[in-house]
């Protein structure tokens, strides 16, 4: 932790401050297109199978270069230039994306994209630990900021296509922010190699300590690989949901409410599942998504009803989320416990990257081939075989917290 009699602004230092300022708007350029992008590749040809072949790829991209980039960043010793290359190839490359005649430039465009954001993310949380005076409250800051840019973005989205903007028009305007963001990022020091030495801790103990915890890293990583291959990526709620509203442009506040949800509750299933166990949170999480998909499973008729529905289902998607993705990584960090390093969450990042590839093309293949309703069944059932065999797993034996 670097504390150097740092000043402040809103309890962090000044450095870490530009980087909340750089994922705001970075966000609110992602979140602007995301928001709409399901609904976009359909209006130029694509299909659930283009939509599952795209969310994978680009998934895989990114998580499996955040462990690959994080390694580098260690190995020379320098955070900004995969910082600062990242957000910038994510800010310039997504706008283009409005330019596509067809989704095979939406799945070029989108790789970049994601290829930056793998880029930039292990390097940025590295360089945000190195200027945190308590890490906690920076960390929770930045991911506050991260989410209001989130927010901002998708209110744009509706706001924009409430005034009858076109989707290119809208995902083109996302350069603005953009640039904002890479201007901003250029401002940013990297951390001295010399403190980056005093900080890191090699010692043999902690060599020892990492090859035993590596064996079992591969026996969580194959368990929490069958959450990840039995989730459900939002884009295709975004799609399913074009059936229960009578108005495209709700799409964008559907995707902000599930994001507001996922953010709220995120800390709260945090507390919760270091009072109660990791695993019953994750278990109620897994339930939610397996009720959300047995509704999703039936067709229904667009009305008042339907409409409420559909912003019930994608509160409990948010709820999901919060219960399973933060408390998965929250597993890493028992594991490895004190002397964790970030290849820890390299490999971890590495198997969702390769797994969720899999995981949204078969889904998109199933829904595109056959129905909505095959699609949600196919889910269905792998939900409630993972809910069985994580309800089974005894975690203790792979699980040892340091006191």
């Amino acid at each position: 932790m670097l504390n150097q009699n740092q000043r402040l602004i809103l309890g962090v230092s000044v450095q870490v401050f530009i980087m909340g300022l750089v994922s705001l708007f970075t966000d609110i350029s992602s979140e602007m297109i995301q928001s709409i992008l399901p609904v976009f590749i359909l209006y130029i040809g694509g299909n659930a199978i283009v939509l599952g072949l795209i969310s994978g790829v680009t998934e895989a991209i990114a998580n499996i270069l955040k462990g690959i980039t994080g390694w580098l960043s260690d190995k020379f010793n320098k955070r900004k230039p995969f910082v600062v290359a990242g957000y910038t190839l994510s800010n310039l490359s997504k706008p283009f994306i409005a330019l596509s005649p067809s989704w095979e430039y939406v799945l070029g465009l989108k790789s970049i994209d994601r290829f930056g954001k793998g880029l930039r993310t292990s390097a940025r949380d590295a360089l945000i630990s190195y200027y945190a005076t308590e890490r906690g409250k920076t960390f929770g800051l930045h991911r506050a900021m991260d989410t209001l840019g989130a927010a901002i973005g998708s209110l744009l989205a509706f706001f924009f296509l409430y005034l009858s903007w076109t989707y290119s028009q809208i995902i083109f305007f996302s350069i603005f922010p953009g640039i904002l963001a890479i201007s901003l990022i250029l401002i940013i020091k990297d951390v001295d190699p010399s403190e980056l030495d005093k900080i890191s801790d090699f010692s043999k103990q902690s060599i020892k300590d990492d090859k035993k915890a590596n064996k079992n890293l591969v026996k969580l990583i194959i368990i929490l690989g069958v959450i990840e291959f039995a989730s459900l990526n939002i884009v295709f709620l975004q799609i399913r949901a074009l059936n229960f509203i009578p108005m495209e442009y709700f799409i964008p506040i559907l995707y902000l409410v599930s994001n507001l949800i996922y953010a709220l509750f995120s800390p709260l299933t945090g507390t919760l599942s270091d009072k109660i166990g990791r695993k019953p949170v994750i278990i109620i999480g897994l339930s939610i998504l397996l009720l959300c998909c047995i509704i999703l499973a039936f067709p229904i008729e667009i009305s008042l009803y339907s409409i409420l529905l559909i912003f019930i289902i994608f509160i409990m998607y948010g709820y999901y989320l919060a219960s399973v993705d933060p408390i998965s990584r929250a597993y890493i960090a028992d594991l490895v416990g004190k002397n964790k390093r970030g290849r820890a969450y390299g490999y971890y990042y590495l198997s969702v990257g390769l797994i969720s590839l899999g995981e949204s093309f078969i889904f998109g293949l199933i829904y595109g081939l056959f129905s909505f309703v095959w699609a949600f069944i196919y889910i269905s059932i792998l939900l409630s075989i993972c809910i069985v065999i994580f309800s089974i797993t005894d975690f203790s034996k792979i699980i040892h917290k340091d006191k």
